[in-house]
Formats: structure tokens, C-alpha cells, sequence
């Protein structure tokens, strides 16, 4: 993208908030002048949201391929300008709120979502969701939601069923991409002290990758569960717990299955753990802000029965997974409010086999953080 296109991108992003600050007030002073003193529910909302954000690593690189990069080495591998970028997240949601069964609220919502990165638009995804959430009584819900992931590229690997016929040569490297449904469920109550309220989560998700990787194909199955405490007025804890399986096709040719295949076999199972704290602040110039910082911690271990000289990256892996999200959140106005953000990511991988330990850390090891500011409005009628 050349400077041009950037100045008028920023040009476009700052007028966009100048009219969300000026509809803003706009809107509190028509509430204020008495225009609606029966105000009645309002059962339309739509959400808008801006996120320009810092990326330090787009594709989760290791050391090892980050100085690759740096060098010019792997012709073909890299096909992106740059390790790090600027990328613009942005989003729209719509809900409707009405007592359809009876006095019990009825949800019904969609969205969109997507980022967008400045020089590396290979790296550029969206996605799709609607949902539904009804209540079953005054405190206990149900949610069902669907999202479609139409497509998402993670880089470029060297495909040894290509090396096969062409050798070490650029054309080897293929691209990876995946698109992915996402079928979730979660039920929650607040319980009757109102202090404490729990979610349990169920998730059926399925990915189907592109022409050159469908051995990677996978059924994900996610359970769990996330218990909201408050502890003092203006402190909030939560903790949680998820184990994910995800059973991989394992093969790519016809005639193959996964017992007899010689292709990878990505079969794993995680475990992950959840915890945060969120903290409300003195209000700053009468504004309302708050603080607060996430932290998930998962192990993941894969299963496949291959041995390891015919998949070295699967055989006896285990994987540490490491995030800590900080947010920083001020209402600007009562349906206009700012996030500072900053988001880090970490992979250590191992494996039992001793021998092959330091290829597999070369390969999936990284650390990755976002740093950046959220713009949210939200328009109700």
C-alpha cells in the first residue's frame, strides 16, 4: 500500500470518529432536551467498532524463520512484505430485543467482522455470525450461534508430496488456508446472591483447508465451563476450564485412510485454563473506565500412532500456550466508549522424542503481541 493510500485510509478512519463524536452529542442533548419522556424499550441496537492495532509477528513466526526472512533465505516460502504490520480491525453487530415467549427475553443478533492489514493483504480475514439467546427464566439463558470463517491464510509450507516430483525448488512451498464453521452453545444463570453468575460451553467446529492440505481437514469438539464472581462492588473475578479435541482426516488421496496414510496426522487434544480480574476506577473527569487483564494458559498433545521419521512435527508433540489480554476502557459518552489494548501470544513446543525436540521448537515457537485502541458506538432505537 503506498503513502498515499495510507493518509487517506487514516483521512477516512478520522473523519468516520469526528461524525461518531458529533452524533453522539447530537443524540444526549435530544435526550436531554425532553424530545422522548416516554421513552419507551428499545429493542433495535447496532454496534460499530474500529480497532487500528500494532502486530508484531502476522504469521507466528520463529526466530529461526524471522532471520531467514531477515536474510532473503527459502525462496518461495515468504510471501509477505514484512514480519510485522498495521492492521484495522472493524466490526458491525445488529440485535433485536423482545419478550417473544411469554415475559422472557428474546435475543436475536448477526455480525461481521474483519481485519484488515495495511501491507500484507494475504493476511486480511472476515467473518459471519447470527445468534440467538433466549432466556428461560429471569436468570438463566440459553445461547445457539453460528459463524462462517470463509477463508483465513496462516503461510506457506513446503509440501513434500511436491518435492517428490519438482525437488527443493520455490514451487514446492504451498500455501495454507483453511475456511471454518463454527456451531456453539452456552447456558448460563445467575445464581439468586446475584454476585455469581456460570456459563457451561459446548462448540462443534469444522475446518476444511485448501487443495494442497486436506489431510488437515478436522472435527473440533470444545467443553467447558466460566464462573463470573463479583467480590466487591467494583471488582469482578472469572476462572474457566476448556478440553478440546480435534480429530484430523490424516490422508489427502483416494483409496488412503488415516491407518495406512503417509500423510500427517494432526489428531490432538488440549486442555485450557482461564482467569481474569477486572477492576472499575475513580471516574476520570466524571468519566466511568475500568481496567482488566485476562490471562489462558493451554497444553495441547497430539496423538498421532505415525512414527516419527514419516511425521516428525506430530509425533510425541506437546504444546505450551501462553495469552494475556490488558484492556483499559473509558466511556466517552454513554454509547461511545475507548479501549487501549495490548494482547501478547506465546508457543513453546516440545516433543517425547529427544532427537527431534529442536526442530520441532524451531518450527512452531514464537512470541507475538497487538498493541492498539478500540472505538466502539452504539446506536439503540
Amino acid at each position: 500500500m503506498t503513502d498515499i493510500k495510507i493518509i487517506r485510509l487514516c483521512f477516512k478512519i478520522i473523519s468516520l470518529l469526528c461524525y461518531l463524536i458529533i452524533f453522539s452529542f447530537i443524540s444526549e442533548e435530544k435526550i436531554f432536551a425532553g424530545d422522548n419522556p416516554e421513552k419507551k424499550n428499545d429493542n433495535w441496537s447496532i454496534s460499530l467498532s474500529l480497532s487500528p492495532y500494532y502486530d508484531s509477528n502476522i504469521l507466528k513466526y520463529s526466530e529461526k524463520y524471522i532471520q531467514r526472512f531477515k536474510n532473503g533465505e527459502d525462496e518461495g516460502r515468504f510471501h509477505v512484505s514484512s514480519i510485522d504490520d498495521l492492521a484495522f480491525g472493524y466490526s458491525i453487530g445488529v440485535t433485536y430485543t423482545d419478550e417473544i415467549i411469554g415475559k422472557l427475553r428474546t435475543i436475536l443478533g448477526a455480525g461481521y467482522d474483519s481485519d484488515a492489514y495495511t501491507y500484507n493483504s494475504i493476511k486480511t480475514w472476515a467473518v459471519y455470525n447470527i445468534f440467538w439467546r433466549q432466556y428461560i427464566t429471569s436468570s438463566t439463558s440459553l445461547s445457539f450461534s453460528y459463524s462462517y470463517l470463509p477463508g483465513f491464510y496462516v503461510r506457506h509450507f513446503r509440501d513434500e508430496d511436491w518435492v517428490k516430483y519438482y525437488g527443493n525448488t520455490p514451487e514446492t512451498y504451498q500455501p495454507y488456508e483453511f475456511s471454518k464453521d463454527d456451531y456453539s452453545f452456552w447456558a448460563q444463570h445467575i445464581f439468586s446472591w446475584k454476585t455469581t453468575r456460570a456459563r457451561l460451553y459446548f462448540s462443534y467446529v469444522r475446518y476444511f483447508l485448501n487443495e494442497s492440505n486436506t489431510e488437515y481437514d478436522s472435527d473440533d469438539f470444545l467443553y467447558g465451563f466460566r464462573i463470573y464472581q463479583s467480590l466487591f462492588k467494583n471488582l469482578d473475578i472469572n476462572f474457566g476450564y476448556f478440553y478440546t479435541t480435534s480429530d484430523a482426516k490424516g490422508y489427502d488421496e483416494s483409496g488412503e485412510t488415516k491407518e495406512n496414510s503417509d500423510d500427517s496426522d494432526a489428531s490432538n487434544y488440549e486442555h485450557s485454563y482461564f482467569a481474569g480480574v477486572g477492576y472499575i476506577l475513580p471516574k476520570v473527569f466524571s468519566l466511568n473506565n475500568d481496567i482488566s487483564i485476562d490471562a489462558q494458559y493451554q497444553r495441547s498433545f497430539y496423538t498421532t500412532d505415525h512414527f516419527l521419521e514419516l511425521d516428525p512435527l506430530h509425533a510425541g508433540r506437546y504444546d505450551y500456550n501462553y495469552r494475556v489480554f490488558v484492556n483499559y476502557n473509558l466511556d466517552v459518552f454513554e454509547n461511545f466508549a475507548v479501549t487501549l489494548f495490548y494482547n501478547w501470544f506465546g508457543r513453546e513446543s516440545s516433543t517425547s522424542a529427544e532427537a527431534n525436540r529442536q526442530y520441532v521448537s524451531d518450527e512452531k515457537d514464537y512470541t507475538q503481541y497487538r498493541i492498539g485502541i478500540n472505538f466502539n458506538y452504539l446506536i439503540q432505537f
